[in-house]
């Protein structure tokens, strides 16, 4: 006696349809509910605490500070102090466009020995500087070569000469906001 041949092996495939509409009422609500929840999360900014003003203070903000700006314009790079402190210093592009970080580096570096405690440099790019031609200028007033002279400085908490191991390694960058 045979049996007889199952009729599912010979039905057509069914088209299974899947309800998302549960999914996405889960996604909506967990997406709803991760912006609830950002709101109260308090972010950690560190910033220094307001000191108590003092004599050796109030001499500090006597002197004025170098804040040594370098400038990339279209044609040029500029290196210059808004207080006076250095004379402004012009820097030509290379002959096909490119930046000359070497003569920056050089220029740099003679201010470092002049001011051998300063750690900060203002960068102000334009709008149409590439990321590249910024990021090797920052690589090249950071960092001193190996073919660079020593540069040493008073270290203010021990007293002692220390050689400097970096040119500004502190970057900030100026006219985020602005387009020129």
């Amino acid at each position: 006696m045979l049996k007889r041949p199952s009729s599912r092996r010979h039905s057509a495939p069914q088209e299974i349809q899947i309800n998302l509409v549960p999914m996405l009422d889960a996604l909506v609500t967990m997406i709803a509910f991760l912006m609830y929840t950002m709101a109260f999360m308090s972010l950690a900014m560190e910033s220094p605490l307001p000191v108590v003003s003092t004599e050796e203070n109030a001499t500090q903000i006597e002197e004025k500070p170098l804040q040594l700006t370098l400038s990339i314009g279209d044609q040029d790079v500029m290196l210059w102090s808004p207080f006076d402190l250095i004379p402004q210093i012009t820097i030509p592009h290379q002959s096909d466009g490119r930046i000359d970080t070497l003569k920056i580096h050089e220029k740099v570096l003679e201010l470092k020995q002049k001011f051998p405690t300063e750690k900060k440099i203002v960068l102000v790019p334009k709008a149409n500087t590439s990321y590249e031609s910024i990021i090797s200028i920052i690589d090249s007033v950071k960092y001193l070569e190996r073919t660079d002279p020593l540069i040493s400085a008073l270290n203010p908490k021990t007293g002692v000469q220390e050689q400097v191991k970096e040119l500004f390694s502190e970057t900030v960058f100026g006219n985020l906001l602005g387009g020129e």
